[in-house]
């Protein structure tokens, strides 16, 4: 009997941990990387007259149960409160208490809601009910845009209070972006709104502006009537980053050989360097950054000019070294000991600047992993001009860690063809390096427009291309035209510098204030001795002919002018 007892108690325990635990699709096959969808709900979507206490949906495919529980509101915010039951493919919000009388709600499910794969949906999912005989039916969109790339985000959030406005409390709808950067609010009543961006890092519903970004759209408020359905317009978002990089750790691999390894991924101007002091300060010896490690771009290398001994402690700062951000690098590290190693690191190749071609005079940069003292690099220097060897190259450069071969007489030949055959010491052969040479007659321009720019405000531009090897910064004011530009393709950023401060600013929820006219233009392509013609317009602010430029849109209204453009006369 005691054996009968257990086994029933041990079948008990398993069909309740089978009833508890989320459902698992069948495994082998190939990964399923495709989010869940909602196929169906019930009610369904538009039901008026609701008086039930639950809700369902249908998913089309097992998901995560936790991450439901964590992504389901239920707006407005009236502090309604709920929670969850689920079957196989379903989960269902149950209302613990009663809905109000005359009000549309909203259920709406979040985008980070995975399948077991942790696939997340693509979309949000609104399913709106009425405990009315009327379903509120205004709506409200807006595109969200990061300010460096141009292209839309999901899971940004935002906030729409309607009036009046109390910014300290709870907001009463939330909408996360799309894939695209697409939100949209709906079913909402008539009535004034604020809306406006917040990095809601806690996910509570409330604005804290001692630890949480916001942004405004162009107009601080607007109205709804019913049946409306506005576009409060394109908001660009700038996550402003302000946090210096810091070194985690300094390293000796030798007398000679210092690693850091920095919080974030930096980056160093041509004279940027190392000092090195005593534990008092006085100034022992200068390093020179050298190279980032291939495996881990956080990590990089530098060679100082005077060994580093064991009988010593040392200090060091950094001068030209940022972030991405232009942060300057923060070293607050203990003293460290110098090394008894002497440096055997083998001088080798690392990488050279010819990624996207080099301008007529630009000269090809070598960098290698130590400091150039084998003459061999030099001696053994090969470059091809056209069918013709040459071992002897002038003018010819070694700066610490770098070989850099310039052109003869200011400028590569036009129309000759050059290989260079680098000595690399640890393999013991040459490397070759065959890069484009763009010569007058290759290169191409942009002429830009802007087509409702204010003609006395000042426009910022900043032309990339893709690898970011190529930058334009300038001002204009209606149109400019940027020639010399190698065939490529290159992306620009045009702002209105309203207050003439030198950059663009995205503008403040309180006090309001605007963000200035900003946009980005992708895919620009630059050809061969032809201007690339483009247009460009501030979305959310009308021109004199009333279009702006969508920015969904964008690839398709580039166009290059039928003349060749004559860069020899640059």
């Amino acid at each position: 009997m005691k054996k009968l007892l257990i086994a029933v108690v041990l079948v008990l325990i398993v069909v309740m941990l089978k009833s508890c635990a989320t459902p698992m699709g069948p495994s082998g096959g190939e990964r399923d990387e495709e989010g869940p969808n909602i196929v169906g709900t019930e009610p369904e979507n538009g039901t008026t007259n609701f008086s039930g206490d639950e809700v369902t949906f249908e998913f089309d495919q097992f998901i995560e149960r936790n991450s439901f529980r964590d992504n389901v509101t239920v707006e407005p915010d009236l502090g309604i409160e709920f929670e969850m039951d689920f079957g196989r493919k379903s989960a269902t919000v149950e209302f613990l208490s009663p809905l109000p009388e005359n009000t549309t709600i909203i259920v709406k499910v979040g985008t980070e809601v995975t399948d077991t794969d942790r696939n997340e949906m693509d979309a949000p999912f609104d399913l709106a009910l009425s405990t009315g005989d009327v379903l509120d039916d205004a709506t409200v969109t807006a595109r969200l845009l990061n300010f460096q790339t141009g292209k839309g985000e999901k899971g940004n959030r935002v906030f729409l209070y309607p009036e009046p406005f109390d910014l300290t409390q709870r907001s009463r709808y939330v909408a996360e972006t799309d894939t695209s950067g697409l939100i949209q609010f709906g079913y909402l009543g008539e009535g004034t709104y604020k809306a406006f961006l917040v990095n809601d890092v806690n996910r509570n519903r409330i604005w804290e502006p001692e630890r949480e970004n916001a942004q405004p759209f162009q107009s601080e408020i607007f109205e709804l009537a019913r049946d409306d359905s506005i576009d409060i317009g394109t908001l660009y978002i700038d996550s402003p980053d302000t946090l210096a990089p810091e070194v985690d750790g300094v390293g000796l691999l030798s007398q000679e050989r210092l690693r850091l390894r920095a919080s974030e991924e930096v980056i160093w101007e041509d004279d940027a360097e190392f000092i090195l002091t005593d534990t008092l300060e006085n100034e022992y010896t200068r390093a020179v950054p050298l190279y980032k490690s291939e495996q881990d771009p956080t990590v990089l290398f530098a060679q100082p000019f005077r060994a580093l001994v064991d009988t010593m402690q040392f200090l060091i700062q950094a001068n030209g070294v940022t972030d991405n951000a232009g942060n300057s690098l923060r070293i607050n590290v203990e003293p460290f000991i110098g090394s008894v190693q002497e440096d055997t690191t083998a001088l080798e190749t690392i990488s050279h600047n010819s990624g996207s071609g080099l301008f007529p005079d630009e000269a090809l940069e070598v960098t290698y992993s130590t400091f150039i003292d084998d003459d061999s690099v030099i001696d053994s220097l090969v470059v091809v001009e056209g069918d013709t060897e040459t071992r002897n190259w002038a003018p010819l450069e070694v700066a610490n860690h770098i070989l850099r071969i310039s052109p003869p007489e200011g400028n590569w030949e036009p129309g000759i063809s050059y290989e260079f055959r680098v000595w690399n010491p640890w393999l013991q052969e040459r490397e070759q390096i065959n890069p484009d040479i763009w010569q007058r007659n290759q290169l191409g321009g942009v002429e830009l427009t802007l087509e409702n720019g204010d003609s006395t405000v000042t426009s910022n531009l900043t032309l990339t291309d893709t690898e970011a090897s190529i930058l334009v910064d300038t001002t204009f004011t209606n149109s400019i035209f940027i020639d010399n530009l190698p065939p490529l393709e290159y992306k620009a950023i045009v702002y209105e510098d309203v207050n003439g401060d030198g950059q663009w600013n995205a503008g403040t929820v309180v006090p309001f204030m605007a963000p200035e006219p900003y946009t980005v233009r992708r895919q620009i392509p630059v050809r061969e001795g032809f201007t690339a013609e483009v247009s460009v317009s501030y979305p959310n602010k009308e021109s004199d002919t009333e279009q702006t430029v969508s920015p969904e849109n964008e690839e398709d209204e580039n166009s290059e002018s039928s003349e060749p453009n004559d860069n020899n006369n640059p």
